[in-house]
């Protein structure tokens, strides 16, 4: 494997805030807060929370930035952050990674994301705030990079989140 250049990565996303040597760095274009007070539910095709109530939604509420352009995220809270479209071409891998800015201020992007080869969205990515937080709308807040496969992809990724929009 080796490391795509950020020109190419580019090529390859709807939109980025900057092109590096090896990647590209992303702005969210959505962010919701995820529900406190619910139950988590993954099986299979079923994703979503379940509520007091027994119903399982999907449902999380929207924040939309301030009159600054500032995303206010609260202490303690999870958000879920959408970023433009990506499309991994058969010959890549894609990897997502926290920006440095955002690990040293105390930004903690809770999991590692590979994007498989053919794979097509909108992905999201989740950050947790240990203490609040103010980031502008236009902030990138991952990276973006692309490994070049050995061999281009048998199959494609046809997964669950195949083609996922906002």
């Amino acid at each position: 494997m080796s490391v795509v250049s950020g020109k190419e990565v580019a090529g390859c996303c709807k939109s980025v805030v900057k092109i590096n040597p090896n990647g590209v760095d992303l702005a969210p274009t959505a962010v919701r807060v995820l529900p406190a007070d619910l139950t988590i539910l993954l099986h299979g095709e079923h994703r979503g929370y379940i509520g007091p109530d027994g119903k399982v939604s999907s449902e999380k509420q929207t924040i939309h930035p301030d009159t600054d352009g500032f995303y206010n995220f609260e202490r303690g809270r999870l958000y879920e952050l959408r970023f433009p479209e990506v499309s991994v071409p058969p010959t890549c891998t894609g990897l997502a990674f926290p920006r440095s800015s955002m690990n040293r201020l105390g930004i903690i992007k809770l999991e590692s994301a590979v994007f498989d080869s053919g794979y097509r969205g909108e992905p999201t990515q989740v950050i947790f705030t240990p203490i609040p937080a103010k980031v502008h709308k236009t902030e990138a807040v991952i990276q973006l990079v692309f490994l070049r496969n050995e061999k281009t992809a048998e199959t494609l990724y046809s997964g669950f989140y195949q083609n996922e929009k906002g």
